[in-house]
């Protein structure tokens, strides 16, 4: 049976699609492409271990790589999600945060392209359907995995700094997942994944989504990755981005995670100074 020996826990929106696209790159590392986001601690659990291995390589095959991973973003806000993953043979986790003020946006912007919410910026953020402040949290979730994983077990990349330093942060995932950084092929990590946009046909958009979400649960995966290879998405347009925040939201959000950002920096001790 072969299982990941490492698994990416999050977060959404912080260049999750970026990163899976920039492990699967690379010649050493099996990432599933068949599924994105497995799902299997949170979601999927009670389907068993035979069903989580169909999304990994056969044992002959494992063989030649020297990294196997998954990754689910959503994984960080479960709390069962640690306590399972310590039941496995998972050496390592990967985590990328992103500043939770600018996260909070692009979880806006992505329900308005898909289709979930209409209204401000302002409006979503005093909703409760979605917690993105108490997302933004990220020590409280962090310290969930500490009682199960100790902290040299777990790569924390900055968003910020990950994609600007593109060489740095290869660097980074080779020498915690023993893989050769001179294998990254030099592109990859260059483009943007996953960028936030609106289509011009929303609503006919936003089912599609909703669509491809049934399937994926069904199973039919290679009805959703045909559609994408035949760029069913061009179809939908672009019709810009969604509404910008306001400068006098960004600055009271700032403010609100201040003394949270300074208690996670001193948690996982990297600098956080890109978010102030």
């Amino acid at each position: 049976m072969t299982l990941p020996t490492f698994v990416g826990i999050g977060v959404p929106r912080a260049g999750t699609t970026w990163l899976h696209d920039l492990l699967l790159a690379h010649p050493e590392i099996y990432v599933p492409s068949r599924r994105r986001e497995l799902n299997f601690f949170d979601l999927y659990y009670d389907r068993g271990l035979s069903w989580y291995e169909k999304f990994f390589p056969p044992d002959h095959e494992a063989a030649k790589y020297r990294a196997i991973c998954e990754i689910t973003p959503y994984y960080f806000y479960r709390s069962e999600c640690p306590a399972r993953m310590a039941r496995l043979p998972v050496e390592r986790l990967l985590l990328i945060l992103r500043n939770p003020v600018d996260r909070a946006w692009s979880w806006y912007a992505l329900l308005v392209r898909d289709g979930h919410y209409e209204g401000s910026f302002e409006s979503f953020l005093t909703q409760t359907r979605w917690p993105v402040i108490e997302q933004g949290t990220y020590r409280t979730y962090l310290e969930r995995y500490l009682r199960y994983f100790d902290r040299d077990q777990l790569l924390i990349l900055i968003f910020e700094e990950a994609v600007r330093d593109v060489p740095a942060t290869k660097q980074r995932l080779a020498s915690f997942l023993g893989v050769a950084c001179d294998r990254f092929p030099e592109a990859a990590g260059t483009s943007v994944a996953n960028e936030s946009y609106l289509p011009s046909a929303r609503r006919t958009y936003g089912l599609a989504v909703r669509i491809s979400r049934v399937l994926r649960r069904w199973d039919a995966d290679w009805l959703v990755n045909a559609a994408k290879r035949w760029g069913v998405k061009s179809y939908f347009g672009k019709a810009g981005r969604a509404e910008s925040m306001a400068a006098e939201t960004r600055t009271r959000l700032r403010d609100a995670f201040a003394q949270e950002t300074d208690a996670l920096e001193r948690l996982i001790g990297i600098s956080l100074d890109a978010w102030r």
